[in-house]
């Protein structure tokens, strides 16, 4: 097994509605490719039901701006159209190696600029063997609800766990909108950012050290 290392900054935004918790940022959706913590991310979709053969997207827009932030995703469904939209960080299927227990992520946290109906979305966390296999997970179903300025939270103590799920060794984060056993058809909204929320005293001496270095297994 080679190993590979990759500095990357991490972008600490302390400040949040809660006092003492801080963020990590795993996607700003302002660089493609994703150059946060979450590295590269795979966008793929499904529709699931299209009656008026309408036009779907679920695209990242570097280009725009919500508010004072520089970069968003799109999705966007026209009438009648049910799709799934999903975001596979996982640096391209040889594993993160993140260990969410060492920072010690609370949670997940997505802002979303504006959100046309009630949804679900989904957060699933994985963990490899040596061998790329996926030997343990763990996941958080939730309802968002519509309106803007909408900061959706899923906290880590009401995942539930599978096999040998490991938060020190997490190789694949998973973001699924609009999931498939509870659609919404023709649903829009635009989200601005992905982040794991972690104490704040740990996000100071990250700040402290100037960054995370983080080594990621490159497997045969």
């Amino acid at each position: 097994m080679n190993l590979k290392k990759a500095s990357i900054a991490l972008a600490i935004s302390a400040g949040l509605a809660q006092a003492g918790i801080a963020s990590v940022v795993l996607d700003g959706f302002d660089s493609d490719p994703n150059d946060d913590l979450g590295g590269v991310g795979a966008y793929s979709t499904i529709i699931l039901s299209n009656p008026y053969d309408q036009g779907a997207e679920f695209t990242l827009d570097t280009a725009m701006s919500v508010g004072d932030d520089m970069g968003c995703l799109v999705f966007n469904s026209d009438v009648g159209v049910v799709q799934i939209g999903t975001i596979e960080y996982s640096n391209e299927g040889a594993g993160l190696n993140l260990d969410a227990a060492g920072l010690g992520v609370q949670g997940f946290e997505v802002d979303f600029a504006m959100i046309d109906q009630d949804f679900y979305a989904e957060i699933d966390l994985f963990t490899y063997d040596d061998m790329g296999n996926t030997v343990g997970s763990a996941s958080r179903l939730i309802q968002i609800s519509a309106g803007t300025d909408i900061t959706a939270a899923w906290s880590l103590g009401d995942f539930s766990v599978a096999d040998a799920f490991d938060a020190s060794d997490i190789d694949e984060v998973r973001l699924t909108f609009n999931v498939r056993n509870f659609p919404t058809a023709s649903l829009d909204f635009i989200a601005a950012e992905f982040r794991a929320v972690v104490p704040s005293p740990g996000s100071a001496v990250l700040m402290g050290i100037g960054g995370l270095l983080i080594t990621r297994r490159q497997r045969n």
